[in-house]
C-alpha cells in the first residue's frame, strides 16, 4: 500500500506542484517585465498591457521604452575606485549631470505611469479620452528628453575616447602662461 502511495505521489502530485512553480515563475518574469523601470516597484500594471491594444497599454509601454532607453546612461552613485574605499579613505562621490538627468527622467516616467494607471481606471467617454490626449503628450515630451538625454550621453562617450594633444612639458607650459599674460598687459600709453 505505502509502494503505490509513493507512485501516486510521484505521478500526481510532483507535476502539478512543478507546473504550479513553473506558472509561478513564469507570472512574476512577465509582471517584472511589464513595470516601467525592472527593479523598481512603482506601479503594478496588469499584465495584459504586455500586449493589449488599449490606450493605457500603449501609453505605458511607451514609457518603458522611454526607461529603457536612458537606463544605459544611469550607473551606480559610487564614489571612486574599491581599492580606495578599502582603507578607509572617504571619496567624495563624482557628479555625473549626466546620469541625473538621466534619473529625473526615469522619476518623471515612473509618476506618468501612475496617471496612466489611474486614467485607465476612468469610466469610458470624454473625461477618459481628455486624459489620455493630455498623457499622450507629457509622453511624448518624455520620450524627447529620453531621446536627448541618450544622445549626450553618447556624445560624452563618443568625445571621451578622443585623445588631445600630448600634454605641455613644464616649460611649454610656463612660456604658454607668458604669453598670454603678455596679450593681457595693456600697450603703453601713446605720447
Amino acid at each position: 500500500m505505502a509502494d503505490w502511495l509513493g507512485l501516486l505521489v510521484a505521478v500526481l502530485v510532483l507535476p502539478v506542484a512543478f507546473l504550479v512553480g513553473a506558472a509561478f515563475l513564469a507570472t512574476s518574469s512577465l509582471r517584472k517585465a511589464n513595470q516601467v523601470v525592472p527593479g523598481r516597484p512603482s506601479v503594478d500594471p496588469p499584465l495584459w498591457w504586455l500586449w493589449s491594444p488599449s490606450m493605457g497599454a500603449m501609453l505605458h509601454r511607451r514609457l518603458r521604452s522611454a526607461c529603457q532607453l536612458v537606463s544605459s546612461v544611469t550607473g551606480p552613485a559610487k564614489g571612486g575606485p574599491r581599492w580606495r574605499r578599502r582603507k578607509g579613505r572617504k571619496v567624495a562621490p563624482v557628479r555625473d549631470e549626466i546620469a541625473e538627468l538621466a534619473r529625473e527622467v526615469i522619476q518623471e516616467a515612473v509618476l506618468l505611469d501612475r496617471q496612466v494607471l489611474s486614467a485607465s481606471y476612468m469610466a469610458r467617454g470624454l473625461p477618459r479620452a481628455h486624459a489620455f490626449g493630455s498623457l499622450d503628450y507629457e509622453i511624448r515630451g518624455l520620450e524627447d528628453a529620453a531621446r536627448r538625454v541618450h544622445q549626450l550621453a553618447a556624445r560624452r562617450a563618443m568625445l571621451s575616447h578622443l585623445t588631445g594633444p600630448e600634454p605641455l612639458s613644464l616649460d611649454q607650459r610656463i612660456a604658454a602662461m607668458e604669453a598670454a599674460l603678455g596679450e593681457l598687459t595693456p600697450p603703453p600709453p601713446a605720447v
